[in-house]
């Protein structure tokens, strides 16, 4: 009786929790435990203000954007190069010692930020254009050392809004992704001050 008695016993209590459920208001209280939970789940998601730990908000108004962009040459002597973008449609280009202003379609610096986003700009570390590696010191110890060349191109790429900045500096042949982005805005920028 052991065994079958417990199999019996294990079977009705199955039968009666099943059957617990389907009463009405076993029911409602089942559907009223969903709804919380999904409710809960919506108020957690809308509780988050940005994109990440240390990322930009999850919304905000476009004519608060503003983009930057310093290329700074391997020679000293020549001067930087700078675009700064608005979200109001207006735009500044410094380059030969002179600053140029031009005027953009708000859609193309909306196509920057979503290029931007496409390549998890946001996550990238705020610093390429330093170089590491390690050497082992007596045998034993592991020490590092930092590179930085003074004589090669270094792009700044600064994303600032509502009180929010994310900034990063690279060297030539890093970030190709970014560079690419960077070209783009230089070069339209300078399609825009021929017309």
């Amino acid at each position: 009786m052991g065994e079958l008695g417990n199999e019996k016993l294990v079977a009705g209590f199955k039968l009666k929790r099943v059957a617990s459920i389907r009463t009405p208001y076993g029911l409602l209280a089942a559907i009223l435990l969903i709804v919380i939970a999904c409710l809960g789940m919506t108020m957690s998601i809308a509780a988050e203000r940005s994109l990440g730990p240390g990322g930009p908000p999850l919304t905000y108004g476009i004519d608060e954007v503003r983009i930057r962009l310093i290329r700074h040459p391997g020679n000293a002597a020549l001067p930087a190069q700078r675009v700064s973008l608005s979200g109001s449609g207006s735009a500044t280009l410094e380059q030969d010692g002179k600053t140029l202003s031009f005027t953009y379609e708000v859609t193309d610096l909306l196509a920057v930020i979503n290029a931007l986003y496409k390549i998890r700009f946001f996550d990238l570390p705020g610093d390429y254009t330093n170089q590491y590696s390690v050497f082992l010191k007596d045998g034993k110890t592991v020490e590092t050392t930092a590179l930085r060349m003074l004589d090669v191109n270094v792009m700044n790429i600064c994303f600032t809004v509502a009180g929010y900045e994310k900034c990063v500096s690279y060297s030539d042949g890093q970030l190709p992704d970014l560079e690419n982005i960077a070209k783009r805005i230089f070069s339209g920028a300078n399609e825009l001050l021929k017309k």
